[in-house]
């Protein structure tokens, strides 16, 4: 990949999870698996929604969540964020695709314990 990062940034300094629990780096993946995951799971975003909307949707979207805390580094970015929550919820289908696709793509990539 051609992505470069500051020294004091932990995708450059723990990219495969030498330092620090592999969970805390990419959610266990390698990095380079992380960024063609995402890739791929361009084509459940539905029409009119970022990638952020869809993953912060899909977070909202389970029963045991109530509210989530996003980062952002702008006012706009925050409040872009916070809209997601009037957004609608995302169909059970898509839920269902995104649970095949970890299930299928991801889960075998996963390092450390989840």
């Amino acid at each position: 990949m051609d992505r470069t990062f500051a020294e004091s940034d932990h995708r450059y300094f723990n990219r495969d999870g030498q330092n620090f629990n592999v969970g805390e780096t990419f959610a266990g993946l390698p990095y380079e698996k992380g960024v063609e995951l995402a890739d791929m799971l361009k084509e459940f975003i539905p029409a009119g929604m970022a990638m952020v909307q869809l993953a912060l949707r899909w977070i909202l979207g389970h029963d045991a969540v109530s509210a989530i805390i996003p980062g952002a580094s702008s006012p706009e970015q925050a409040k872009a964020n916070a809209d997601v929550s009037d957004m609608t919820p995302l169909p059970s289908q898509v839920h269902k695709a995104l649970f095949d696709f970890y299930t299928t793509n991801v889960h075998a990539h996963i390092r450390g314990p989840y």
